[in-house]
Order: C-alpha cells, then structure tokens, then sequence
C-alpha cells in the first residue's frame, strides 16, 4: 500500500489539470474579485478553497482513473495479491493529500491577496473536513469513470452532477431566498456539507463543524462502498 501511495502521489503533483483547474483558476478568481469587488472579495474565499478541492478531487481524479482503466492499468491488479480495497484507497489517500496541499496553497494565496487574518487553528479544523470531503469525492470518481468509456462522455457526466452541486451551495450565491426545492437539494448536497465545514473552521463554530464532519463520514463510508461495487478493470 505505501508504495502505491507513494508512486501515486509523485505523478499527481505533475498533472496538468491539477494546475490549470485547482491552482491557476482559483488565483484568478482571488485576484479579480480582489480588483473588482474588494468589498466582497473576503467572502468568497471559503467557497474558492472549496470549488477548488472539489474539481480536483472529483473532475480531475475522474480522468486519471478513466486513463489508468484504458491504459490497462487496472487490469494488472489481477497479477498481483493486493486487494482492491487496498489499492483503491491507496490511490485514493494519495490524491486526498494533494486536495489538502492544494487548499494550502489557495489559502495562503488569499491570506496574500486581501490581507486577512490568519490562525493556524483554522488549519486545525479545516483539515479533516478537507480530508474526508476530497476522499469521498475520490470515491465518487471511481464510480462514474466506470460509467463512461471516454473522455467527452466523462466530462459530459461530471458537468451534469457538479454545476447542479455547485449551484445548490451557498459558495458563491446565498441560499435563503431560494426556491423550497432549491434549499432541500442544498441541504442535502454533500459540496454544501463540505462548504459549510470549511466555513466552520474559520468562523470557530463547533457545531456546525462537528454536524459536517459527521455527514461527510456517511457520505465517504457510501461512496466507499460504490467504488468498490462498481469498479471496472477494464472496458471489456
């Protein structure tokens, strides 16, 4: 498992969508809310860090997996004695590290940008939600890159479940005047459990932040059990 992990996480660090969707477009958004609305600009960073681990750990993860499964890759676990619980959240772990260094980098890009005061206890809380959210969404990956046998279907298929997840969030649009319906969607849409655990950590609200830690642990144990039930080594 440790060398799984290890070998994973070395070729992550390379991946161009990981710079282009998780670092260079969350610095832009930092940026051009801090030019043209720096009054709000502030609000907004809880929301970046978390699009930014979200695309991540569910959009670019999808695609390696996708890859690693046309490749053939997957199938030569079939010569090996691992398990594939084992691997998957080898793999998985390995991922999850990058999304947390990931958010680092966004934070301190803002902390930067609009001068914010900063407590290393926000680290403290903010890094288990960081941890089980981006391995819950690592999961959900593996499910829907099975799903799909390319790349523009996969992207096709992720749009459909993020933008509908983003929009039912209060990440960037609050959620009070919303349709009834609306409201139960974000309720229980896990980006908003991860939204709101982040947002927790920086405000030191324990509640709220022990409530999402909880369901972020259900959903991970679900979505767990979806990779592996749904796991294809192969497109044949």
């Amino acid at each position: 498992m440790k060398t799984v992990f290890v070998l994973n996480l070395k070729s992550s660090i390379k991946d161009m969508y990981l710079l282009f969707w998780s670092i260079l477009m969350p610095f832009a958004a930092i940026i051009a809310l801090r030019i043209f609305l720096p009054s709000y600009a502030v609000n907004y960073v809880e929301g970046i860090i978390a699009v930014s681990v979200f695309f991540y750990s569910f959009m670019t993860t999808a695609f390696i997996a996708l890859s690693q499964r046309k490749r053939g890759v997957y199938n030569l676990l079939h010569a090996t004695p691992m398990p594939l619980w084992k691997y998957i959240i080898s793999i998985s772990s390995s991922w999850a590290i990058v999304a947390i260094i990931l958010s680092y980098i966004v934070l301190l890009f803002a902390i930067v940008i609009n001068q914010l005061n900063f407590s290393f206890k926000i680290l403290l809380y903010m890094t288990p939600i960081i941890l089980i959210a981006s391995l819950s969404f690592v999961f959900f990956s593996f499910f829907i890159s099975s799903l799909v046998k390319n790349e523009g279907h996969l992207s096709m298929t992720a749009n459909v479940l993020m933008i509908p997840m983003l929009l039912c969030s209060n990440a960037f649009f609050t959620m009070e005047k919303a349709p009834n319906l609306i409201q139960y969607i974000s309720r229980v849409n896990p980006f908003e459990w991860f939204l709101n655990g982040i947002k927790s950590a920086f405000l030191n609200n324990f509640s709220i932040w022990g409530e999402s830690l909880l369901l972020l642990l259900g959903c991970l144990a679900v979505t767990l059990i979806i990779s592996l039930k749904t796991f294809k080594y192969s497109d044949q």
